[in-house]
């Protein structure tokens, strides 16, 4: 009887030691798949480090500050494409895509240029009517008109330097970062405007972008700035690709069309009965609706899918009205179009690599005062 209690209980701790062998694994296995950036920030001349400068993933709230022998740490990086952004005071700004094939250690070195003066641009000393003016159009075209624009704000105007051509385009770049403050998402956004352009109706910006989370002053106004992002992610070009992963489209209410080759096509020109443009008359001869898993496969990475498409897609958020060009589908509509035939994104929706795609139309539209970090999660 002794016996045989011995060996249950040697049997017993046994098992035990291997449930704490699988754990130890699995949680091995779950940091594995993880990547840690380290490396050093410098000037490019003197080799200098520049402390406390800004290590941040481009469009996105993940970020630190180098510290103060300009060495930083970015830990918990997914492997795939991310795309860097360094940044210092009187320097320029960098930006650099990295690929991660292999979890673990990595590092990499950055080397600032000192900033250049901005040339062919109309610097103003004190306010003035023109400027006024033109500070009014910017502030609209890069906040946008939705339900929250009037929640945010440009904090530091005056480091926007502004200029406007003889031909009527208005451009504008920044000497440091634009900071813009959305009361609405929760967000403070660091912008490096590197090129701005506003010509007929028509907005061109880019740069870099680092999100910063505010500190609700209570639990109320952290559960509004949830629902707010919530309501700025549907219908948002990341809901949208998110739901094609998800094979998902027309339950998350997206309807899309994929554009028919020319050499598929069963007529070469499409006929409008008594004149009205609908989508009716246009299937199943110019355009033709597809399902998210026919425009998703896998990427050379667990991290990765690819969206393919050869020709235009147009899309419908059937959520929201919106004007398109058939009477039959009043919905809001966008077209997206991929020169290189594809592009690579997250699970998640986040755009990894864009290879140039182009994009028109509703999901265009997208203002700093519903724009969501490229981190941002839904919830489960």
């Amino acid at each position: 009887m002794c016996l045989i209690l011995t060996r249950h209980f040697i049997c017993n701790l046994q098992f035990i030691a291997f449930l704490l062998l699988f754990a130890i694994t699995q949680t091995f296995a779950q940091q594995s798949t993880s990547v840690t950036l380290t490396g050093k920030v410098t000037d490019e001349k003197t080799g200098k480090p520049l402390p406390f400068a800004n290590v941040f993933i481009n469009n996105s709230s993940i970020g630190t500050n180098a510290d103060e022998n300009g060495n930083y740490k970015l830990p918990d990086l997914s492997i795939g494409n991310i795309e860097i952004a360094v940044s210092f005071l009187g320097y320029e700004t960098i930006k650099q895509t990295l690929r991660f094939e292999q979890p673990g250690l990595k590092t990499v070195l950055f080397k600032l240029k000192e900033g250049m003066e901005l040339q062919g641009v109309t610097v103003y000393a004190r306010k003035n009517k023109k400027r006024e003016k033109h500070l009014k159009i910017i502030t609209r075209e890069l906040l946008g008109n939705s339900q929250f624009s009037k929640q945010c704000r440009i904090v530091n105007p005056e480091v926007l330097r502004i200029s406007e051509d003889d031909d009527g385009h208005l451009g504008a770049q920044t000497t440091k970062p634009l900071i813009i403050e959305n009361n609405a998402l929760g967000y403070r956004i660091h912008q490096d405007l590197d090129d701005f352009d506003y010509f007929n109706g028509k907005v061109y910006y880019g740069g870099s972008t680092r999100f910063e989370l505010l500190a609700p002053k209570d639990s109320l106004q952290k559960k509004s700035w949830r629902l707010n992002q919530k309501i700025a992610y549907q219908g948002s070009l990341k809901h949208l690709l998110a739901s094609m992963v998800a094979d998902s489209l027309q339950e998350q209410g997206f309807k899309v069309y994929q554009v028919i080759p020319d050499s598929l096509r069963m007529f070469k020109s499409v006929r409008s009965v008594n004149g009205v443009n609908t989508l009716a008359n246009h299937l199943h001869n110019r355009i033709e609706a597809i399902r998210g898993m026919r425009l998703i496969q896998p990427g050379e990475l667990i991290t990765e899918r690819l969206v393919i498409s050869r020709t235009q897609l147009e899309i419908f958020n059937t959520k929201k009205r919106g004007r398109s060009p058939y009477s039959d589908m009043p919905y809001a509509y966008s077209q997206i179009t991929f020169p290189q035939g594809y592009m690579i994104i997250t699970p998640q929706g986040w755009v990894s690599m864009p290879m140039g795609f182009e994009i028109a139309g509703e999901l265009a539209n997208d203002r700093f005062s519903t724009l969501l970090p490229a981190d941002w999660k839904r919830d489960n």
